[in-house]
């Protein structure tokens, strides 16, 4: 703008220098051209920045601070504008344009220079008059006092929308919203929030998914005339009559507004608009809606000519944000959003599939420009047999091909989203982009819990940094959830003011671990202690040597795998829990058939996905239980399709690499050994084999009998001898489950003991105290797990394991 200017001037001294040397009457043509040019270089001074708010926060500051005179919130600024004279009115203009947009200006001296805080809603009429997006090229003129000209009939149009609109709410709507002037303009787009004018609807109605109704105005009579002049509208002094829906792009919309409770004066109204304003959407996904956008927008042009679908995927796990990050897409990009769940539309029968498929896609190009969101796409083209149907894959073809073999005024976009799976590549070839949405890492946490503490409106006195570090394997939707419990908890004890500490935080993620725990690969660490564990002692310092050291010296020590083998019911499991709990490791148990599946590649699937949790939630064991059933030897297995070799030889690839990894530990455990293929057991793998026997001597069966007993109260607190006598009366050949399994008789039995000593019309009062008698009678009941054979076999099988490793 600058350059035209200067190239304006050079032309008129050009022309004075030549002209008024020939003709002295031209002087005050020129004169008056000289000072057009400096009073227009004048007004484009007057440049402005807009900053765009929220609209419902354009309401509220007006409604806040400036309620003493009645300001149309839906026509009015925030600025600082006393640099200009400029009184009450102002005209937005645009260089190389006529046209003026008229607006009330609300001068405020605390705000910053030449920029204007304007609704999404006024900035998107104010661009579709000028038909441009170009910021740079407003300036703004003063306007004369708007007198109170009413608009004798209006009408407008409902722009369409994916949900249900009964007449009585659009009724309710318009007379509520026009029971105050408001000053509109021909084509001018306005907003109608459901809570603040049909409030009852929204309330009452089971899925409020609609929350705002947007509409258009098409033409404004006035004095019995239809003008382009801007005038005020109310219900009293104008008719307003309702047209046929129409397709129009919506405002735009990229914050959300947060009001701010502890904000009444007028000079801070600066920091509570910076307060107040928040993204839509966390910054991990910011940069997933900037690709979309990227991909969508020269769809939105209409001389699309390559002939390409817009048609996208994208990929992630179940509450991973693809829901908020489609919403917050469609916001952006002035588009309405219709969701569509392909489980709905999936039937028996593949011709009433097809009905409804095209029925979606009908509807959809109704609500245009639109994006149509296609959920759980994978189960769509699956009969009832769990097959590929390729007839419904072919039609879904055939209906994309029709539905954009013509241009289209307005767009629709159709996204799919899968949850990791696998979908045909019948339907794949359909799409030209896919976004995978990759995990979190310990920034992202950090950020959506900061994101999920303001837009919520709670407070915490702690670090969100050591929040997010017990957070390993949550997804955005789990955030929320964990966020909103420890609220809850919190609220229990401050009634008033909402304070999250770190012990509601704590109780809400153990109560979602908890309920997350019968998903495989949820780790967290466990609660078995050293002291619930009795005898071993040479295995405990085997393991924590193995575990400990790459831990403690960061030398870059890789480290291997532990396979503990025995006879069932040895503790092999409590040992490798004690050892996360010891260290502080995340225990991420998984056993051997649970990660089995009878789809094709789905097991191998699933062993990749196990090594990626443990890496997210890293340091972290992986406790491998029933490591047999998992890895045999390969060649041998028996099934026809090779599934177990492909799974042992995916848990071999997987196992080779962590080998950079200090702080990603394995341990497996099996009762035959001899089962496991011969590759898990060499170097750099499970290269430790430990043998958990059984409890054999005395000393050791005592130490297990105080494990287990801590708890227990004992006749005349003579524990430690009574405990010595019990370990002299038992069998040689005992595991630790056999002797949690004599403890836990003797307890009933004292319960017995009690019942029917004590009279039957009362109930037993005071502690259960247990005796040796007790004790006793389940000794004579006991059957050892382990038999002698058995007990010679593994001690077979752990001299020859122990010569292959020395050889």
């Amino acid at each position: 703008m600058m350059n035209f200017l200067v190239k304006y001037k050079i032309l008129i001294n050009f022309l004075h220098s030549g002209y008024a040397k020939n003709n002295k009457h031209h002087l005050l043509a020129l004169v008056f051209l000289y000072y057009a040019s400096l009073r227009f270089k004048k007004f484009i001074n007057n440049k402005i920045k807009f900053k765009c708010l929220n609209n419902k926060a354009v309401d509220y500051f007006v409604n806040k601070y400036f309620n003493d005179n009645y300001v149309d919130a839906k026509s009015c600024v925030f600025g600082n504008l006393h640099n200009v004279n400029i009184k009450k009115w102002i005209n937005i203009c645009s260089v190389g344009s006529e046209k003026k947009y008229k607006v009330q200006l609300i001068n405020i001296n605390c705000l910053e220079n030449n920029i204007i805080y304007l609704s999404d809603v006024t900035f998107y009429n104010i661009k579709k008059l000028f038909k441009h997006n170009d910021e740079s090229l407003f300036f703004i003129l003063p306007g004369v006092d708007a007198p109170s000209k009413f608009a004798d009939e209006v009408k407008l149009s409902m722009i369409s929308n994916p949900h249900d609109c009964p007449e009585s709410l659009i009724d309710n709507l318009l007379r509520n919203y026009f029971s105050q002037p408001r000053y509109l303009r021909k084509n001018d787009v306005i907003c109608t929030r459901i809570t603040d004018y049909a409030a009852e609807y929204f309330y009452t109605n089971p899925t409020p998914e609609l929350s705002k109704v947007y509409f258009k105005i098409n033409c404004v009579k006035l004095n019995g005339h239809y003008t382009n002049e801007a005038s005020y509208v109310v219900c009293d002094e104008s008719r307003l009559i309702q047209e046929g829906s129409i397709n129009e792009y919506l405002p735009r919309q990229y914050q959300v507004f947060i009001e701010q409770n502890n904000c009444n004066n007028l000079d801070n109204i600066a920091d509570e608009l910076d307060k107040s304003l928040m993204l839509n959407c966390p910054r991990f996904l910011e940069k997933y809606v900037e690709t979309l956008e990227d991909c969508i927008r020269p769809f939105m042009t209409t001389d699309n000519w390559m002939n390409i679908k817009p048609v996208f995927i994208v990929d992630g796990p179940r509450g991973c944000g693809k829901h908020r990050l489609l919403t917050c897409l469609a916001k952006r990009l002035g588009f309405n959003f219709y969701n569509v769940d392909c489980a709905e539309i999936h039937t028996l029968s593949a011709s009433q599939t097809e009905a409804k498929l095209r029925i979606v896609i009908s509807n959809a190009e109704s609500y245009v420009p639109c994006i149509l969101k296609l959920s759980n796409i994978e189960s769509f083209c699956k009969n009832t047999d769990g097959k590929i149907d390729e007839r419904i894959t072919s039609n879904f073809t055939e209906q994309l091909n029709n539905l954009y073999s013509e241009k289209m005024t307005y767009p629709l976009i159709i996204i799919a989203t899968i949850e990791s799976s696998e979908i045909p590549r019948d339907i794949e070839r359909n799409f030209i982009e896919k976004i995978t949405i990759k995990q979190l890492n310990q920034d992202d946490k950090i950020d959506i819990i900061n994101w999920y503490l303001k837009i919520k409106k709670f407070n915490t006195n702690i670090d969100v940094k050591n929040i997010a570090e017990l957070c390993y394997d949550l997804v955005i939707n789990d955030f929320e959830t964990m966020i909103l419990n420890s609220a809850k908890n919190s609220y229990k004890k401050y009634k008033n003011n909402v304070l999250i500490e770190m012990c509601d935080f704590k109780k809400s993620l153990e109560s979602m671990q908890d309920i997350l725990s019968d998903d495989i690969g949820s780790p967290k660490i466990p609660k078995v202690y050293w002291d619930d564990i009795g005898g071993l002692i040479n295995l405990k310092n085997e393991i924590i040597r193995r575990i400990e050291l790459p831990l403690l010296n960061n030398s870059g020590i890789k480290s291997s795998g532990i396979l503990l083998y025995g006879p069932p019911g040895t503790g092999k499991t409590l040992l490798a829990k004690a050892v996360a709990t010891e260290c502080k490791l995340n225990f991420l148990s998984v056993k051997g058939p649970e990660l089995l599946n009878m789809y094709v590649g789905q097991s191998e699937k699933n062993v990749r996905d196990i090594f990626e949790r443990a890496k997210i939630a890293s340091p972290c064991i992986i406790f491998f239980d029933e490591l047999d059933a998992l890895a045999p030897n390969r060649g041998r297995s028996g099934d026809s399709g090779g599934v177990m070799d492909r799974v042992v030889s995916q848990l071999l690839a997987e196992m080779d690499g962590l080998e950079s990894s200090t702080s990603t530990f394995i341990i497996g455990a099996t009762n035959r050994p001899d089962l496991i293929d011969s590759a898990l057991l060499r170097p750099g793998r499970f290269d430790k084999l430990l043998y958990v026997g059984i409890y054999s001597d005395h000393q050791s069966q005592l130490s297990v009998l105080n494990a287990v007993t801590k708890k227990f109260i004992f006749a005349n607190n003579n524990r430690d001898e009574l405990l010595k006598n019990i370990a002299d009366k038992l069998p040689a050949n005992l595991t630790g489950a056999d002797l949690q399994s004599v403890c836990s008789n003797a307890w009933l039995n004292a319960v017995k003991r009690i019942i029917e000593s004590s009279d039957k019309y009362q109930q037993p009062k005071g502690p259960v105290v247990v005796k040796i008698e007790d004790f006793i009678d389940a000794i004579n009941v006991l059957v050892p797990s382990v038999t002698n054979d058995e007990l010679e076999r593994y001690e077979k099988l752990q001299k020859q394991l122990s010569c292959k490793k020395n050889l």
